[in-house]
C-alpha cells in the first residue's frame, strides 16, 4: 500500500482529526492477464475517477503506488461521499472485454502526526489494513468512521454492523462496518482476517521478476580470498533481500551474488530496483570500492518452484546484457507500467537488443532518474 508521503504542500493538508481512504484494484494481476497493455488505460480511468472524486469533496489524494490510492479528509462526510461517488462510477463505466473493475475501500478517522514525511502513526497503518480486509466493490469503515457517518442520515448508503476481525498487524479485534449502497446492492463474503491472508507462494502466476548481479564477483573471490568474499556477498544479499521485502517481494533465488525476485506490482519492482541500487552504493565494503551491481526487470509467468520457465530465462540474459549499476527493463514490463507515475524515474527506449539464445530482437529500456 502507500505510504504517507504528501502529495502537495503540509500546509494545505488536513490536520488534528482526519479521515484516511485507502482504494485498491481488486484481482488487478488477473486484469492485467486479460487485458495486457490495455490494462494500462484501465488503471489510468480508474485513477482519474478517484483524483476528480477527491478534488470535487475537498480531499487530498496523498500518495498513489500502483493500482492503490491514499486520501485524507478534514471531514469523514466528505471521505465517505468520495467513496461512494468512485463506486457508482466505475459501475457505470463499460469496461474493456466486458470485464468489471472491482475496487475494495477502506476508510478509518484518526489524529495522525504529520512532519516533513508525511502522515504516519497507528491511524494511517489501521486505515490501510481496513482496506486490505475489504472485497473488490465493497467499502469498510472503522468504529471511528461510523461514528460520524450513522449521524448523515444518508439515503445513499446504509451502515451495516459486521462484527469485529482481527486485521494483520493490529493487536486488537477491530470492528468493522460495512457501506451498502443504494442500486449497487451487492452481498460481500466476511472481511479478509489474519487467518485469510493468501500463500505469498509465487509461482503459477503472472509477477514482475527483478534480478541483481554483482560484477567483478569473480575478481573479488581472487582478491579478498573465499572467507571475506563469502561475507561481503551475504551482506550483498542481506541488503538486497531486505529491500525485497520493503517492497511486497519475495526472494524467490539468493545464491552467491545473483538475487532473483518477484512482485504482483511491477511498479513496486521498479522501485525495489531503484531503491536497492541506492542502498548498495551507500554500503561501505571491505574492498574499499563499491560493490557495482547490474539490475534486470522483467514481467511474465512462474511455472513451477524450481523451474521459473522462459520469463527467469528472459530476465538471466537481460541481466547479462546490464552494465554496472544498470537497471534494464523489458518491453514486457514497460507495457505493463503504461500509464503509471514513476516520477522523478523514467523508462528510456534503448531499442532492440539481441539477447543470447533468442532468435529475435527485444526491445530494451533503462530506469533512469
Amino acid at each position: 500500500m502507500p505510504d504517507g508521503s504528501p502529495g502537495r504542500e503540509h500546509g494545505e493538508l488536513p490536520r488534528g482529526t482526519v479521515t484516511f481512504l485507502f482504494t485498491d484494484i481488486e484481482g488487478s494481476t488477473e486484469l492485467l492477464r486479460a487485458l495486457r497493455t490495455r490494462y494500462g488505460e484501465v488503471r489510468t480511468e480508474h485513477g482519474r475517477l478517484i483524483e476528480d472524486a477527491c478534488r470535487a469533496n475537498a480531499g487530498h489524494v496523498i500518495d498513489t503506488q500502483g493500482d492503490a490510492y491514499f486520501a485524507a479528509f478534514d471531514r469523514a462526510a466528505d471521505a465517505v461521499a468520495t467513496a461512494v461517488d468512485v463506486q457508482h462510477r466505475l459501475d457505470a463505466v463499460e469496461w474493456p472485454e466486458g470485464l468489471q473493475l472491482r475496487v475494495r475501500m477502506g476508510l478509518h478517522t484518526a489524529e495522525p502526526f504529520l512532519d516533513d514525511s508525511g502522515y504516519f502513526g497507528l491511524g494511517v497503518h489501521r486505515a490501510a489494513r481496513i482496506c486490505a480486509a475489504a472485497h473488490g466493490g465493497q467499502i469498510l469503515v472503522s468504529n471511528a468512521t461510523a461514528g460520524i457517518v450513522e449521524d448523515l442520515e444518508s439515503t445513499e448508503f446504509e451502515l451495516r454492523d459486521l462484527g469485529e476481525f482481527r486485521l494483520k498487524d493490529i493487536a486488537l479485534p477491530q470492528r468493522l462496518f460495512e457501506l451498502r449502497l443504494q442500486g449497487l446492492e451487492r452481498e460481500f463474503a466476511p472481511p479478509k482476517g489474519i487467518d485469510d491472508e493468501p500463500s505469498r507462494d509465487p509461482y503459477g502466476r503472472i509477477g514482475t521478476l527483478l534480478g541483481s548481479d554483482v560484477h567483478g564477483f569473480s575478481r573479488m573471490l581472487r582478491e579478498l580470498g573465499d572467507d571475506v568474499a563469502a561475507e561481503v556477498a551475504a551482506n550483498y544479499r542481506e541488503v538486497v533481500q531486505e529491500a525485497v521485502e520493503v517492497h511486497q517481494g519475495v526472494t524467490i533465488e539468493a545464491v552467491a551474488d545473483t538475487v532473483f525476485a518477484v512482485f504482483e506490482s511491477a511498479h513496486d519492482a521498479i522501485q525495489c530496483a531503484a531503491a536497492t541500487r541506492a542502498l548498495l552504493r551507500e554500503e561501505a565494503w571491505p574492498t574499499g570500492e563499491e560493490l557495482a551491481t547490474a539490475f534486470a526487470v522483467h514481467t511474465g509467468r512462474l511455472v513451477a518452484k524450481g523451474h521459473g520457465g522462459m520469463s527467469v530465462l528472459h530476465l538471466a540474459l537481460l541481466l547479462d546484457e546490464a552494465t554496472p549499476w544498470q537497471i534494464l527493463v523489458s518491453h514486457a514490463t514497460e507495457a505493463v507500467l503504461e500509464g503509471q507515475r514513476l516520477d522523478p524515474l523514467e523508462l528510456r527506449d534503448l531499442g532492440e537488443r539481441q539477447l543470447r539464445t533468442f532468435d529475435s530482437a527485444h526491445r530494451v529500456f533503462e530506469l533512469v532518474g
